[in-house]
């Protein structure tokens, strides 16, 4: 019978197989736990991503339209818009309950900061592209902001190509997937703390186009639909993570084996 940590019949490669498990562990620990930036775009698995169609995400059985809708934006050249509690509209916003909405922490799933999802989807008219100037999520103590959470800087603006929306074509169950970084997971956590917070309200505000003075290459805004979902992130079990190392190993053990034999 095949043992990942013990391969070969020396003790070096006894220890080089203990090595192998070390690191692997210690790898698979680091991927819980980078330090982001603020709101940041995140992979299906809640994990720093570097383009915008890494972050492209499906959610599966929850879909795109059983998440609570919190901010819809229509507008041409600029849109720019805001939800407060309770479900009232600012600027381009669209009213309605399955258009801009300010759902409760209890009602989105988040228990957690780690937890915490917001998805995008655009529906521009002509197959373009639009530019993100803004993306702020606000968490309410009924009218009163207890915190708030901006699009990171080096994202800003952020810029959604024609190729990028092109990957929502014949999926109504994905978007692209924004959350947390570390350090505002532990400040979504200390919000969390307070007294009541599964019935706090969570609102968020967008620019969305090209305002006046916007650089070159900004893509205007071109009729949408352009919606703003609130969805429970799906983080990995620690079994997970455990059970990757392991097939990890043994696979190793059998490439070993097999150069052994040969």
């Amino acid at each position: 019978m095949f043992c990942p940590l013990c391969i070969g019949n020396e003790g070096g490669e006894h220890m080089k197989a203990m090595r192998i498990v070390v690191a692997t562990c210690a790898v698979l620990a680091a991927t819980s736990s980078v330090a982001w930036a603020n709101l940041v775009l995140v992979s299906p698995i809640n994990q720093p991503v570097a383009t915008v169609a890494a972050s492209f995400t499906d959610l599966g059985a929850q879909g795109f339209g059983a998440a609570p809708r919190m901010l819809t934006l229509q507008t041409n050249g600029v849109e720019t818009g805001n939800v407060t509690p309770v479900d009232v509209v600012h600027g381009d916003a669209v009213p309605g309950a399955n258009k801009s909405t300010t759902p409760t922490l209890a009602t989105l799933g988040w228990d957690a900061g780690n937890r915490v999802g917001i998805g995008f989807n655009s529906d521009q008219t002509g197959g373009t592209g639009i530019t993100m100037q803004s993306l702020v999520l606000t968490i309410f103590n009924g009218t009163t902001a207890v915190g708030s959470f901006s699009l990171a800087p080096s994202l800003t603006p952020l810029t959604f190509t024609a190729a990028d929306l092109t990957l929502q074509q014949g999926n109504g169950a994905a978007v692209f997937n924004f959350g947390l970084n570390a350090a505002e997971q532990a400040a979504f956590n200390t919000i969390l703390a307070q007294p009541g917070s599964s019935g706090f309200f969570a609102g968020l505000s967008s620019q969305l186009g090209c305002p006046a003075g916007a650089p070159a290459g900004c893509l205007v805004s071109n009729d949408g639909p352009d919606t703003f979902i609130g969805f429970r992130q799906n983080i990995p079990e620690p079994a997970t993570i455990v059970f990757l190392g392991f097939g990890l190993l043994v696979a190793l053990g059998y490439v070993h084996n097999r150069k052994v034999r040969a």
